[in-house]
């Protein structure tokens, strides 16, 4: 038996095949495939997301930007697919910037190197010399240095406010302000900031509105339910959730953000790899079980630090005791987030304890499988040393942690 087939896989002189009756079946199936794939070369896998109409927010992390046609994203490790240069997209990195937009419910998004890299790229397309912004005054470390170091020497002017006082913010919005920029749940005091109230507020101005939702994501909180315009993650950390790619990814509300940001990625070249690409989509498929858990794990680390007699305070936002429970029992939806900030009564052990931790790692970075320990000196109290522990909580099993905890404490 003769069969006849055309495809740019076989050469002219194969595009008719002879199959054995004996080989009939498996020859058909070699052709299906050969077609499948001819098919799958010619789609764009951001555009094959048939199960977006789904509003369930698990499945959503699951099919959002997928091509129906593969059980997994194919990575396009190509520098140029289709004439497009890496720096300007990419099929694999395309689904990823499907999915978080999807997730978040904006409109489209842009996927970049790193958490910071998010961060400054933001900030430059959408700041000129003269212009102002105000910030909360607690922000992530390297946002700060991205403000003051680089931002600031370019002519852009900086004030810090607390944001969980909306009269110092409106007092702040009085001068012309070109972006408040803030997080939701503040790295690394985990202070709450109302989110809804401050966009109201700025809304009355003609003000940008940009958060950092890597604390939550969107599993705990859609900013843009309050027309906020910009979203940044560090996707490196809880999207991802593996602590093996560094990712950022950057969610507008409008495609005049989009459309300005793609600009500055590309001329400054901060791209994310498509294996990095890869491996957050991959890590979104399981954020809605990852996230209950961090959450159900971080609560009890929480209420169980708050009543030991070593402890002097804990920061978090599902402790009845926190300044911003209210706030945040209206916000943030699905529990409170995995992570949680304390003190010990004799500030001198803070280093004592991350060396006595063993399952806990005192390392940087956060929103790992594992629990992550870092000391922070937040007050400035105690010169070179430190004040507050910063607690990424894992996904072990609760009584592990809580074990752990109590030897680093010294019982």
């Amino acid at each position: 038996m003769v069969i006849k087939y055309s495809s740019p896989l076989l050469s002219q002189n194969t595009s008719k095949i002879k199959c054995l009756r004996s080989n009939y079946v498996p020859c058909i199936l070699f052709l299906q495939n050969i077609q499948e794939f001819d098919n799958l070369k010619q789609d764009d896998p951001s555009k094959n997301h048939k199960a977006d109409h789904f509003s369930q927010f698990a499945t959503q992390s699951i099919h959002s930007g997928e091509n129906p046609s593969t059980s997994a994203p194919p990575i396009y490790q190509a520098v140029t697919v289709d004439g497009v240069y890496l720096r300007s997209g990419n099929p694999t990195i395309d689904a990823l910037e499907t999915r978080i937009t999807t997730l978040e419910g904006g409109t489209s998004s842009i996927a970049t190197s790193s958490g910071t890299s998010a961060i400054s790229q933001t900030l430059t397309a959408l700041l000129s010399a003269g212009d102002r912004i105000v910030c909360h005054k607690t922000i992530y470390a390297w946002t700060k240095v991205v403000l003051d170091s680089y931002l600031a020497k370019f002519g852009v002017e900086v004030a810090y406010i607390d944001m969980r006082d909306l009269e110092q913010l409106r007092l702040a919005l009085e001068r012309p302000t070109r972006l408040v920029y803030f997080e939701p749940i503040t790295n690394p005091t985990v202070d709450v900031i109302d989110t809804e109230a401050v966009a109201r507020i700025v809304k009355r101005t003609e003000a940008i509105v940009v958060v950092d939702n890597t604390y939550l994501t969107p599993y705990h909180l859609k900013p843009f339910n309050w027309d906020i315009d910009i979203v940044i993650h560090s996707a490196t950390k809880y999207l991802c959730g593996h602590g093996d790619a560094l990712a950022g990814l950057i969610v507008c509300r409008t495609p005049e953000f989009v459309e300005r940001i793609a600009h500055v990625r590309n001329a400054y070249g901060g791209v994310l790899s498509p294996q990095n690409a890869f491996l957050t989509l991959r890590g979104i498929k399981t954020l809605s079980l990852r996230m209950k858990q961090h959450a159900a794990n971080a609560q009890q680390v929480a209420e169980y630090l708050e009543n030991h007699p070593k402890v002097s305070q804990v920061n978090y936002p599902g402790l009845k005791s926190n300044l911003g429970y209210k706030v945040a029992k209206r916000m943030i939806i699905n529990g409170f987030g995995g992570m949680v900030n304390f003190g010990l009564i004799n500030s001198a052990q803070q280093e004592r304890f991350l060396k006595r931790v063993q399952l806990c790692k005192p390392w940087v970075s956060l929103g790992d499988t594992q629990s992550l320990v870092t000391a922070e000196n937040l007050g400035g109290l105690i010169p070179g040393g430190y004040d507050r522990i910063r607690m990424s909580v894992g996904l072990e099993s609760i009584d592990d942690i809580i074990a752990d905890i109590e030897l680093a404490l010294g019982n």
